[in-house]
């Protein structure tokens, strides 16, 4: 009997094992090979509840993929304003509004970014008003055959910004196209409305400062570019230092430049490669 307790034992054990749950095995991430960038224009605020989750996601992106995406937060008129009595700063600005009310764009509400200007699925709106999904986003553009390619040299000399901007077409690219340029800053510390709460010690990067091209859609660029051409754009600005004591100072170290290159097509104007560089 006692064996024929033990053999049952040694079954049932046999069994348990057998369901034990198989660990997940993840592949790792394997970034992409190609010199393609994607660029993030979130919209943004200091008085939005829910975009934290946005900037969040924006970093998460940036951070796995540095290489390959580019970022600006864009904080507008819409839930743009400093929270009264707690507000340091006041983010908002002029070329940020532009962008915000441009009816092509139909920004219903934040937190929201622009993915490459790209409707990525047809019959999609440009604005993504999802966070979690912008990374699927991002990773189906990162698919794309890289067109361009797209650099920046960035100084500041005796307070004056000086930007060049080199690209080189990778294959034929007919018709129209912009460049559009702006100017960011990052680790700055003020208020931040949350659901429920408001964190005292939140950090806004990417902030959209200046662009130093048309808005929304930027600068005519060359047209039919065929495989091999380059073309070279120069842009110098005067950081201001008379400032009202609610804009935040500029600080030369926390700077970035991002282009992007985009497809003249009227209200649909997709980007096709974006750029950046840290001062």
């Amino acid at each position: 009997m006692k064996s024929i307790k033990n053999i049952i034992a040694l079954v049932c054990l046999y069994m348990l094992s057998a369901c034990e749950e198989k660990p997940l095995v993840i592949p790792d991430f394997v970034p992409p090979t190609s010199g393609k960038v994607v660029l993030i224009e979130e919209f943004t605020g200091a008085s939005c509840t829910g975009c934290p989750a946005g900037a969040a996601k924006v970093e998460e992106l940036l951070n796995l993929l540095p290489n390959n995406v580019a970022a600006v937060a864009i904080h507008g008129a819409f839930l743009s304003e400093p929270i009264a009595n707690k507000s340091k700063y006041d983010f908002r600005n002029e070329d940020a509004a532009v962008l915000e009310q441009e009816p092509s764009f139909a920004l219903q509400s934040k937190p929201a970014a622009m993915i490459d200007r790209s409707e990525v699925f047809l019959g999609q709106p440009i604005i993504k008003d999802s966070p979690p999904s912008w990374g699927l986003f991002v990773e189906e553009l990162l698919k794309e055959d890289q067109e361009l390619e797209l650099s920046i040299d960035a100084i500041v000399d005796n307070g004056v910004l000086e930007v060049t901007v080199f690209g080189t077409a990778l294959v034929d690219l007919p018709g129209n196209y912009n460049l559009g340029v702006y100017v960011t800053q990052s680790h700055i510390v003020d208020y931040q409305k949350t659901n429920g709460s408001t964190i005292s010690d939140f950090e806004f990067n990417h902030f959209l400062r200046k662009s130093l091209t048309n808005v929304p859609y930027g600068n005519i660029l060359d047209s039919d570019l065929v495989i091999g051409d380059s073309f070279e754009r120069n842009f110098t600005f005067t950081l201001p230092t008379d400032l009202d004591p609610m804009i935040p100072e500029w600080k030369v170290e926390d700077l970035e430049v991002v282009a992007y290159v985009s497809r003249d097509g009227g209200t649909v104007a997709p980007i096709i490669q974006a750029a950046k560089k840290k001062l």
